[in-house]
C-alpha cells in the first residue's frame, strides 16, 4: 500500500471517529444547548392547578365505593328426578384378539434387532 492510501484510510477513520463522538455527546446531551426553553410562571401555574384537579379526582374515585351489581338470573337446572341414569353395559359378544397373522398389532423396532434396551444400532 503506498504511502498516499495509508494516509488517506487514516484520515478517513479520524474522521468518522470525530463524527462518531459528536453524535454520542449529542445524544446523551453533553454538549451545552444553545437555547434553553423558557416556561413562563403561568404555564407552571396552569399546569399545577391541572395536576391538582386530576389528583382530586384520582382521590374521589378512590374514595367512592364501585355501582352494585345486577342481581344474577335464576338458572334453569333440571329437577333431579329428570337427569336420566347413566348404565354401562358390556357387549354380550366376547372378542379375541389374536397377535399372529396380523402386522399392524406388532411392534417393529425397524432392525434394532431383538431384546436391545441401549437403543443405539446394532453392528
Amino acid at each position: 500500500m503506498n504511502k498516499i492510501h495509508v494516509t488517506v484510510v487514516a484520515a478517513l477513520l479520524g474522521l468518522s471517529g470525530m463524527l462518531g463522538i459528536a453524535a454520542a455527546t449529542d445524544t446523551v446531551g453533553l454538549r451545552a444547548s444553545a437555547s434553553s426553553p423558557s416556561v413562563s410562571n403561568a404555564e407552571i401555574a396552569a399546569r399545577a392547578k391541572r395536576l391538582a384537579r386530576a389528583e382530586k379526582a384520582l382521590r374521589e374515585a378512590r374514595n367512592s365505593k364501585p355501582p352494585a351489581l345486577p342481581a344474577v338470573p335464576a338458572s334453569r337446572r333440571p329437577s333431579a328426578s329428570a337427569q336420566q341414569p347413566v348404565v354401562f353395559q358390556r357387549s354380550s359378544a366376547a372378542t379375541s384378539v389374536s397377535g399372529h397373522g396380523d402386522d399392524d398389532l406388532e411392534d417393529d423396532h425397524s432392525g434394532h434387532g431383538g431384546d436391545d434396551s441401549h437403543g443405539g444400532d446394532d453392528d
